[in-house]
């Protein structure tokens, strides 16, 4: 603690300014003696002169302390070379809309400061343990946390970085797939209470090294680590901090690296995205929480999974009840949080509070503008509540903070369709195409994805790959409730009635109950009408 903090006293130049202080002050007495006395001033000036020099001592050490030497100027970062430019290109970002207004705000940097692009590639685990795969990846995806809390950075989302993970993709490549000019790249080794942390940030365009750095410390100071790397990035990159961006990087979500620990399983779990995996991260969590009952992320890891169990798999009310319990927790305990404040918007919007949800993904948006969760969610509960116009400006936003989820431009498609702006929406759909085989290329077996894929190909007019794509969906994963429904409103789109009413119940079944989704869903607008689609939604009220 003691060498941390006369680290930070170098790091902000007090020592530095406390002994120029220092001279310049002996300096000001020594003449004030010698030059006084002949001018005939009364004996006490000099004494005046000397109570005012040791008064200024502790104003000049505090003046020190408060700034921060990222603000005391310096050479401006040459801009980029043509290379850089290139390799900076987005992947299937959707074109401005002239025709919609009122987008969210965007997170533009300050004025005449360049917006620097990054990403964070997981961080490779090197302990010889696979069961330590999620501490690696839990330390990767901290400190691109961190990074998306500063406006003049834009931070390619974990989705694409994470796509990349086990691929052997060059540096090179790796940019011009995520849309970025600097990559953080880095390796983690755990053993007992030991862990040694590499990292390394890479200028794309010339393949040079801007920073690197090992740390070997015990897991008590993982905190402390990622701090560091995340304010190394912003003095490689030269990113002016004020107080509130230096606030940002310090991670005081947790205080205890036991319960970071059991949050991080939660957050492995989590991203599997099943029924079983959802239970799983809600017991991680919870054990979090045992540890430290303060832990505001971890109540909203828990929303967040609740939330997720009622849409994808079981739709009972208590599902939803425990989500709206621990993201208005998670809020009381964190209310600068844009996590939990989205957390809380999603578990409104599932219980239909849509004016009360709406208030908590705008605070999200705020505290946070490169929170991708919040546009996405955000859209979705406008999709949900039949606000189509305000959705397509929030899933073009989500587009732009996450330019490589192929969801976001599917969904932004159905906003379009509905609003019966028929060329934009298939436009959004071969750029969410293009994503898709990208990602399938990498990922041949995400069900998911290729469940996605087929929709998308459905409304593009390839039946025959459509219909192959959704099957092999539901081969690898028929008992996940999200995929029968979206396997449902494929077949719906081409025509095919009865299977995918067979599927839509076969869902129902299966724990899918999110009934004001299914009524403004346009994929099943085919559908409308028919007596099986009615007994459907009765069902559900």
């Amino acid at each position: 603690m003691r060498h941390g903090f006369l680290a930070e006293l170098k790091r902000r130049r007090v020592i530095r300014v406390a002994i120029v202080y220092a001279v310049v002050g002996w300096v000001v007495v020594e003449v004030a003696s010698t030059v006084l006395p002949p001018l005939n001033l009364p004996d006490w000036s000099v004494k005046l002169v000397i109570v005012l020099v040791a008064l200024g001592f502790p104003i000049a050490v505090i003046m020190g302390w408060m700034l921060d030497r990222d603000q005391a100027g310096g050479s401006a970062r040459a801009a980029p070379s043509a290379g850089a430019q290139a390799a900076a290109m987005p992947v299937a970002r959707p074109a401005p809309d002239p025709a919609i207004a009122d987008a969210p705000p965007k997170p533009d940097a300050p004025a005449g400061s360049e917006r620097h692009t990054i990403a964070v590639l997981p961080f490779v685990n090197m302990s010889g343990d696979a069961e330590n795969e999620y501490f690696s990846d839990g330390i990767s995806e901290e400190i691109l946390n961190l990074l998306t809390k500063l406006p003049q950075l834009k931070v390619s989302s974990r989705t694409s970085s994470f796509n990349l993970k086990g691929e052997k993709v060059d540096i090179p490549t790796a940019a011009r797939q995520l849309g970025v000019d600097t990559i953080l790249e880095g390796s983690v080794r755990r053993a007992g209470d030991r862990v040694r942390i590499t990292a390394q940030l890479i200028e794309t365009a010339s393949d040079s090294h801007l920073w690197s750095e090992t740390y070997d410390r015990e897991i008590k100071d993982v905190f402390a680590i990622q701090d560091d790397i995340a304010r190394s990035i912003a003095d490689a990159l030269q990113v002016a901090l004020g107080p509130k961006e230096r606030r940002a990087l310090q991670n005081v979500a947790t205080a205890d690296v036991h319960a970071y620990d059991f949050y991080l399983r939660g957050r492995r779990y989590f991203y599997a995205m099943t029924r079983r995996d959802f239970l799983h991260a809600i017991q991680m969590y919870e054990q979090a929480i045992g540890i430290d009952p303060q832990y505001a992320l971890a109540y909203a890891g828990i929303a967040d999974a609740y939330s997720f169990l009622y849409r994808y798999s079981s739709a009972v009310p208590e599902n939803i009840a425990q989500a709206e319990k621990a993201s208005l927790r998670a809020v009381e305990l964190d209310p600068d949080s844009a996590e939990a404040h989205a957390a809380r918007g999603t578990a409104l919007t599932l219980g239909g509070q849509y004016p009360k949800a709406e208030k908590h993904f705008e605070t999200a948006m705020l505290l946070n503008p490169n929170l991708f969760e919040s546009y996405f969610f955000y859209g979705r509960a406008c999709m949900s509540a039949g606000n189509v116009e305000k959705a397509a400006r929030l899933f073009m936003r989500a587009a732009e903070v996450n330019p490589s989820d192929y969801r976001t431009l599917g969904f932004l498609s159905q906003a379009y369709e509905a609003m019966g702006r028929t060329d934009s929406a298939r436009e959004s759909l071969v750029r969410a195409k293009a994503i898709l085989e990208q990602h399938l290329r990498m990922n041949p077996d995400d069900s998911p994805a290729l469940c996605f894929g087929g929709a998308i190909l459905a409304q593009l007019g390839d039946r025959e790959q459509a219909i192959a794509w959704t099957e092999r969906a539901l081969d690898a994963a028929g008992s996940e409730a999200f995929i029968v429904y979206n396997s449902a409103c494929t077949f719906a789109r081409l025509g095919v009635t009865d299977r995918a009413f067979e599927l839509l119940e076969r869902a129902l079944a299966q724990g899918w109950g999110d009934r004001t989704w299914i009524e403004h869903d346009s994929d099943l607008a085919s559908l409308h009408g028919d007596p099986r689609f009615d007994r459907i939604l009765q069902q559900l009220s």
